[in-house]
């Protein structure tokens, strides 16, 4: 999770200084056509801006958090008894829609719409996961993780829709029942990632079932606006980092600082296939396990794909849904044979001028599992191990911009490779 803290010292909800006990979570959405975090922590730090005031906000353009208050402060966000109880956080919403009246509007461009709600999503589910860790809290327990418009609806909360009436406007797949049990995995998950606790064993047996920051211009009305409920039942979730099937864009330019991993003499190799196939180990499997994130209910991903477990597409119908998270890594195995072969063929055709050693098949494996055989073809043709090695890093974005969590597994993929 990227996160910054930005403490709203100049307004009067932190001047107040009054304190809580925390008891739950409300996640909102802003309410606007504003992705950028930034341009609501200018306009908020201020000494005028008594209206309203949250713990945090999550940028529709980065999926990055903006602390704004400290966790334990109330909150001036719920419009109710809530902001004595829950902590506040703000989802920014896409620049593309338009609201016509109440919580209902209309969208320019639905993928790129999917896109921010889809970065928002993760990034409250992690943050979300990493308050219930700090505050002791059970993510499934009623009352504990609340929508506004729940919290409206339970009476303690202002007659808001948000952010039900974004997803379900957008027919985004998400629910807050979703959002809760994707909070629940991410803790589960995070526990299991620690550096000492593996994720499920292999031999776990398998249960079936299938830009530029916007201007401060941009109309912006205060996330207080009472929105009416929507009308229509909502349907369900979301996925994190751009699955097998999202469309990368190649690399560009070294980011600044990167270095060249160590030397290699390999490049003088002939070509060199492993005596038999090659498969992931359960080292490289947990890598992308838990860079792809799992979720147990089909989802709608922005490239317009019904998705479920850690980034599986075959056969997905919405309504699905898996029984466990062995379930789903079950999935995951039988994906990764495609990519295997991949691995595994252009070592044979010579596309790989070196022999592989584990750690290189295993983030070999990985990056073309989340970026595609193009682009493995193209990190590999022709260059030695030190090299790819290096430019494998340059493979961190998404839409034509460099996403956090993209930057972190390449490093953690070229690391391996390297190893």
């Amino acid at each position: 999770m990227d996160m910054v803290e930005n403490i709203l010292t100049n307004n009067p909800c932190f001047r107040s200084g009054k304190k809580i006990r925390v008891k739950g979570l409300m996640l909102h959405s802003v309410g606007c056509p504003q992705p950028s975090a930034e341009v609501f922590v200018r306009r908020w730090n201020r000494q005028d801006a008594s209206r309203a005031c949250v713990h945090a906000f999550i940028d529709g353009n980065s999926g990055k958090v903006y602390q704004t208050l400290p966790w334990n402060h109330r909150g001036w966000h719920g419009g109710g008894s809530s902001n004595n109880t829950h902590i506040g956080v703000e989802m920014c919403e896409p620049a593309c829609i338009k609201y016509i009246g109440g919580a209902s509007f209309t969208c320019s461009d639905r993928e790129s719409a999917l896109a921010v709600v889809r970065r928002t999503y993760d990034a409250a589910v992690e943050l979300f996961a990493f308050l219930c860790r700090e505050f002791s809290l059970d993510p499934l327990a009623d009352g504990v993780i609340v929508s506004h418009k729940e919290g409206h609806a339970r009476g303690i909360a202002s007659g808001h829709g948000d952010p039900d009436h974004l997803w379900k406007g957008l027919q985004s797949g998400h629910t807050m029942d979703g959002f809760r049990r994707d909070v629940s995995a991410a803790l589960a998950r995070d526990a299991q990632a620690a550096p000492a606790a593996p994720m499920p064993s292999p031999a776990a047996p398998a249960s079936s079932s299938s830009a530029s920051m916007p201007s401060p211009s941009v109309p912006m009305p205060s996330p207080s606006v009472p929105m009416p409920s929507p009308s229509v039942p909502i349907p369900s979730p979301s996925a994190s980092i751009p699955s097998p099937s999202t469309p990368m864009s190649s690399p560009a330019a070294p980011s600044p600082g990167q270095t060249p991993g160590p030397a290699s003499a390999q490049s003088t190799i002939p070509p060199c296939a492993p005596a038999g196939k090659m498969h992931i180990s359960h080292r490289g499997t947990e890598l992308i396990a838990r860079y792809e994130g799992c979720r147990l209910e089909a989802y709608l991903c922005p490239a317009g794909k019904w998705t479920i477990g850690y980034g599986h597409t075959r056969d997905v119908k919405p309504g699905d849904r898996l029984g466990s998270q062995e379930a789903a890594l079950e999935l995951l195995k039988k994906d990764l044979e495609k990519y295997e072969n991949y691995v595994n063929e252009f070592a044979a055709q010579g596309i790989l001028s070196f022999p592989l050693n584990q750690n290189q098949f295993d983030a070999l494996t990985s990056f073309c599992y989340n970026c595609g055989k193009g682009n493995l073809q193209k990190l590999v043709s022709g260059r030695d191990a030190a090299t790819v090695g290096q430019k494998m890093l340059l493979y961190n974005k998404s839409g034509g911009k460099v996403l956090a969590g993209l930057v972190r597994r390449r490093k953690e993929e070229s690391a391996l490779f390297l190893s």
